[in-house]
């Protein structure tokens, strides 16, 4: 049987054994597979004898992801940066996504490893490894581990595992097609003393009873569309000190008929619009976020819309929606 993980290609790894200085870098706004990839990443690094450097933009909105903020700088030192370093970006499609970080650095030499189905190339040939048949970046670090024949240890199997876990919502993402080779690799996390439980555990529990009441305001207030197969959730200005993406999707999937659901997030500066895909709608939301300076997977993506107003980015997202779904049902 074909892998859906391809081999690296051998020039993108001689960059990493040659070089003795990296910057490893995710996209701002972070999540779990953005956040565990650079540590597992920084890590195996750092077992090949070289001087790593984790940046990352923020903002660490997510309670279980908080923690992990005083590891990452905001920007590189000048006298880092003059050591030539080779700048490793994790878990991006497009060169924008690294955000402020990545200006100082995006002269140097980089290599790109992510799993999104949509963006564009951004670096030299051989010097990318992109998957977007893989349902998490570590995935895709676990495979260059490999590759630079680094042995797997607790650390980096406690890392590559938890970006695993939150990217396909605890497994609940993970294609058929994906999941044996995809659970073979996990097997080898659990089997360095990795307790799923517990991670589950560590990453749900303690939020705020104001974020949950804020996930139940937005869940109340959302409207059916296109006879309920789109839903659309609106979060305010006033909400952004917390991130509630993953509760609202959780429970508007659910809806009866639901087929694709839009979420609009008001920051006051820009107006940032997340889609989720039901997995049996066959409608292509990466797509529909790439029309829109955006990107990601088929069945999640997102897109950043400034100088629009949100009854202006509802408009526009809901008639690419209807057109989408028009399609599939011709």
């Amino acid at each position: 049987m074909t892998s859906i993980f391809p081999q690296c290609d051998k020039r993108l790894i001689e960059a990493i054994n040659k070089t003795e200085y990296a910057i490893v870098i995710a996209h701002r706004n972070p999540d779990g597979d953005a956040l565990y990839s650079s540590l597992a990443m920084e890590r195996i690094l750092s077992k090949l004898g070289k001087k790593t450097l984790l940046l990352n933009e923020g903002p660490f909105l997510r309670d279980d992801i908080k923690k992990l903020e005083p590891v990452f700088r905001k920007e590189a030192d000048k006298t880092f940066i003059e050591k030539n370093p080779l700048v490793i970006i994790l878990d991006c499609s497009t060169p924008d996504r690294p955000g402020e970080p990545f200006k100082a650095v995006s002269h140097l030499q980089r290599i790109v490893i992510d799993h999104h189905s949509s963006g564009v190339p951004f670096t030299e040939e051989g010097m990318s490894y992109i998957v977007p048949q893989s349902p998490s970046t570590t995935l895709l670090v676990d495979v260059v581990r490999e590759a630079l024949k680094v042995e797997l240890d607790r650390e980096i199997a406690g890392y590559l595992y938890r970006g695993f876990a939150t990217d396909t919502g605890f497994y609940h993402f993970l294609s058929a097609e994906a999941a044996p080779e995809c659970l073979r690799r996990v097997a080898a996390f659990t089997a360095e003393g990795i307790s799923p439980y517990e991670v589950y555990d560590e990453m749900h529990d303690g939020r705020k009873l104001q974020d949950i009441k804020d996930t139940a305001s937005i869940i109340q207030s959302a409207k059916p569309l296109l006879d309920g197969r789109l839903i659309v959730a609106y979060q305010p200005e006033t909400m952004m000190n917390a991130r509630l993406s993953d509760g609202v999707y959780a429970s508007l999937l659910e809806a009866e008929n639901v087929m694709v659901v839009l979420f609009i997030k008001d920051k006051g500066e820009a107006i940032e619009i997340g889609l989720r895909s039901k997995n049996k709608a066959g409608i292509d939301v990466g797509a529909i976020a790439s029309a829109f300076g955006g990107g990601g997977h088929a069945k999640a993506a997102g897109a950043t819309l400034s100088e629009k107003k949100p009854e202006e980015a509802e408009s526009l997202l809901v008639e690419s929606i209807r057109k989408a779904i028009e399609k599939k049902d011709s």
